[in-house]
């Protein structure tokens, strides 16, 4: 990623979010309007689930197009997945995919938990090798979470193990993955909510950080923000290195 995309877009972030506080109005609680996408964060979930019989379909960060059901009370289903025709150099065409089930155990006076599993499908093409080929990976996970607080600022904090193959090339060791994520979300206006979120293995190295801002009106949600992944270095031709940086947008749009 190029250090010029990424400046005009962290001062962009800075710009929404200091026009969206200085437009703060004070309102009520039972008067704010309600995130259609608070069963989320940027990218992890939070402990609090769908109304049962509604959904939400969109474009999950970075860009994966996802649909999100409550099948019952308490009870989540997510999906959602991205077939990329030709990749970087070197590489052809890639998908991943996922299906996530959550379960909220409990959800009451600010405080939700909820636990869930996951299945993750990614796969590459190696145009580099004489035959070519692919390589293809199956990730099991299994998380678990909980979202503490009110209308206005929320934490999120969360456990989860996979079997990663290989990293990704996103700043991760491959093998067995145990990761803990903490999230903060803090309304700044009625309609805009700040959100950060810090991930860390707990079993090999890497980290994850991501920062953003949601505005929400009606049924429809809209996040804009970036990922920051320490780990995954990038080398400049200069022989120096630079943190992975990619844009982040996501979008839900609230059935039912």
């Amino acid at each position: 990623m190029r250090r010029s995309f990424v400046r005009p877009l962290t001062v962009l972030l800075l710009f929404v979010a200091a026009a969206a506080v200085a437009s703060a109005q004070k309102a009520a609680v039972d008067s704010l309007p309600r995130d259609p996408a608070s069963s989320s964060l940027l990218v992890m979930p939070t402990g609090r689930a769908l109304p049962s019989g509604t959904g939400t379909v969109g474009l999950a960060a970075p860009w994966i197009p996802y649909a999100a059901f409550s099948v019952a009370e308490g009870w989540q289903v997510s999906a959602g997945g991205v077939y990329i025709f030709e990749d970087a150099i070197g590489s052809g065409q890639a998908y991943y995919s996922y299906l996530i089930v959550k379960n909220s155990l409990f959800d009451s006076g600010g405080t939700s938990i909820a636990v869930g599993g996951a299945l993750m499908f990614w796969g590459q093409e190696l145009k580099r090798k004489s035959l070519g080929s692919w390589d293809r990976a199956t990730i099991p996970a299994a998380f678990g979470v909980m979202t503490i607080g009110n209308e206005n600022n929320t934490l999120t904090l969360g456990l989860g193990f996979a079997e990663i193959e290989g990293g990704y090339g996103i700043g991760f060791d491959g093998g067995l993955f145990g990761g803990i994520g903490l999230g903060y979300e803090a309304r700044i206006s009625p309609n805009w909510k700040l959100l950060t979120e810090h991930f860390s293995s707990i079993l090999s190295s890497g980290t994850l950080h991501t920062i953003g801002v949601r505005y929400f009106s009606g049924r429809a949600a809209f996040d804009l923000g970036l990922i920051i992944v320490p780990n995954g270095a990038i080398d400049l031709p200069s022989g120096q290195r630079m943190p992975r940086v990619l844009p982040l947008l996501g979008i839900s749009i609230h059935i039912g």
